[in-house]
């Protein structure tokens, strides 16, 4: 069914604050699989904690506009993710997260849209934000609703010559989206075989916004050192799901402050996340 433009256009931003804990920093970090090497403790144990940068994308996640939108969850993918970081996100605390849909595109009656919603995570008490994001959501049978409106889709990058500088490999956990689940998305296509099934897949899927979180990780370890000061922007687009437990071979081509990234499950020989991006500040900057 079309989306309802008018509802679209008639939705206001979504304000809200959260306040972060330790425990939910740390339950981020082991559902994204960091910690398992003794150098990545800082994710995972109190004692000068740090906060995984890719964590922005549930610190700020929003799905309640969708009924008012007139939108059904099991139509709803996400397809894209965005997120710039303009300094390193708090372990702990009150934050202010404002949600807003940004722009939409029609590809025609019968077929699916895009909707482009922004989040954009500040102090609390006002204040430079710490990180804003944009999601891209694929509606299934949304197309038709009366032509495109608001922010463009964003530009896609390129693909990258030749073969990686540098490989990485991590196998998936069977519990991962079950683990993800409680960080907030609660989608049943992450964890029931009948709503997967229903989506047209034959078992639950892992999470974009996991999938995201791990190559983030990968990004960190591989040209980072591990410090997520260094990390100033990520991207990348989901053109495949993830079964929890399948390996994920990382592909990066990096060049000067930024490192081009794709991730492929090579157990099914296709390509999980494309046109991964990342743009990186110097070791010790600010």
């Amino acid at each position: 069914m079309p989306l309802d433009r008018d509802r679209l256009l008639a939705l206001d931003d979504h304000v809200a604050t959260r306040r972060l804990a330790e425990d939910g920093t740390i339950l981020y970090a082991l559902a994204v699989g960091m910690g398992g090497d003794p150098a990545e403790l800082g994710f995972v144990y109190e004692r000068d904690l740090r906060a995984v940068p890719s964590m922005a994308t549930v610190v700020g996640f929003h799905d309640g506009w969708l009924g008012r939108a007139g939108i059904a969850l099991g139509d709803v993918y996400h397809v894209a993710q965005g997120l710039v970081l303009e300094r390193p996100l708090p372990v702990a605390g009150p934050v202010e997260v404002r949600n807003r849909v940004v722009g939409g595109l029609d590809k025609g009656e019968g077929r699916p849209a895009l909707l482009f919603q922004e989040t954009v995570i500040a102090p609390a008490d006002g204040g430079a934000p710490f990180a804003t994001g944009l999601s891209t959501l694929f509606v299934r049978g949304g197309g038709g609703f009366g032509g495109d409106f608001g922010r463009p889709a964003p530009a896609a990058r390129a693909a990258p010559a030749g073969p990686p500088a540098l490989t990485a490999s991590v196998r998936t956990r069977p519990d991962q989206a079950l683990l993800f689940r409680l960080l907030g998305d609660r989608n049943p296509l992450h964890v029931d075989p009948a709503a997967a099934a229903a989506a047209g897949q034959p078992a639950p899927i892992l999470h974009g916004a996991c999938t995201f979180g791990i190559a983030c990780g990968i990004v960190l370890r591989a040209v980072c050192g591990l410090d997520p000061a260094r990390l100033a922007a990520i991207e990348a687009r989901f053109v495949a799901p993830v079964f929890p437990g399948e390996r994920l071979d990382c592909g990066l081509w990096p060049a000067g402050d930024t490192v081009a990234f794709r991730l492929t499950a090579p157990e099914r020989g296709v390509t999980i996340l494309d046109a991964g991006h990342a743009a990186l500040r110097p070791a010790g900057g600010a």
